[in-house]
């Protein structure tokens, strides 16, 4: 198979018969990021292996049951896969027909890219802990594009086709938790995460950083594909670093340094993890600044 770039038609037909086969899950996503209207879906859909159909020439398609498709009707996406571990996608337009919802495959594929796009926020951070007889283990942490990090999450954030999802876990985690009296409304994010589908990577099982869904002057909350390998364990304490952007350059970085516990997590039917860690230690001018960024209100009294 090439090494870069687009498959010839000979692989394009030994991807074919791989997908008839083996029925990789797949992904299908509304190409130019959300439709114009604001009411298709803003990130990828699941397709679970047995709503798949193969049929001659090339064409995938999808059932019916599948609800979330309709806005897509009509509409160019992108369908990402995995073939032998190795991720896949393709651009193509979505029709309805008899059988369900349609998708031709191009004569040529192409390799998904290996850079994986974050938020454009100037924000990073690492966790850090230690292991025996071994330097520190260090875990990279970066925004996610799909969530406004320095906002309260509302439920206007919520796509309408996985409100009901998303309504769901809201309640049994509020439950769980029991905190009548606090502002839970970060759970919001947390449900959102967790109720998307797995992407497609590049390739498949590679290591990936932290997803940051959520930061206030109390707590983080990562989010994690990993799955139960996450190294991350309830009540256990690691330390962090954050990096903030002060300007719109390079050179001046606002860095806090904290360590956190990780209170709360919160698991999906999708493998999808979320972590909520709360802040321990952390200094009056750094809280003061976390607030601010959060609020965008000047702290004042402290």
């Amino acid at each position: 198979m090439s090494t870069v770039g687009e498959l010839n038609e000979m692989e394009r037909n030994m991807v074919l018969q791989y997908v008839k086969s083996q029925d990789p899950q797949m992904t299908v996503a509304l190409e130019s990021g959300g439709t114009q209207d604001g009411t298709g879906p803003s990130f990828p859909i699941g397709i679970p292996c047995d709503k798949l159909s193969v049929y001659p020439n090339g064409v995938f398609v999808f059932d019916y049951s599948i609800r979330a498709i309709e806005p897509l009707v009509e509409k160019t996406v992108r369908v990402q896969f995995y073939y032998n571990h190795v991720g896949l996608n393709f651009v193509s337009r979505v029709q309805r027909t008899q059988q369900g919802y349609a998708v031709v495959v191009p004569l040529k594929l192409q390799r998904i890219g290996e850079i994986r796009s974050y938020s454009k926020d100037d924000f990073k951070a690492v966790l850090s802990y230690a292991v025996k007889g071994q330097k520190s283990v260090e875990l990279p942490c970066l925004p996610d594009r799909e969530f406004d990090l320095f906002s309260r999450p509302s439920w206007k954030s919520v796509e309408p086709y996985i409100q009901s999802s998303v309504q769901q876990y809201y309640e049994r985690f509020s439950y769980d938790l029991g905190k009548q009296d606090e502002d839970i409304s970060y759970l919001i994010s947390v449900c959102r995460y967790i109720t998307r589908p797995q992407e497609t990577e590049a390739v498949e099982g590679t290591a990936k950083p932290y997803d940051i869904i959520y930061i206030d002057t109390t707590r983080v909350i990562l989010g994690s594909r990993r799955g139960e390998s996450s190294p991350l364990k309830l009540l256990s304490n690691y330390g962090i670093q954050m990096e903030f952007g002060v300007f719109a350059t390079d050179f001046f970085k606002r860095v806090i340094k904290a360590s956190v516990t990780v209170g709360d997590i919160f698991s999906g039917k999708n493998g999808q993890k979320c972590f909520s860690c709360s802040f321990n230690g952390m200094k009056a001018e750094d809280e003061r600044f976390l607030y601010e960024k959060f609020s965008g209100q000047k702290l004042t009294g402290r």
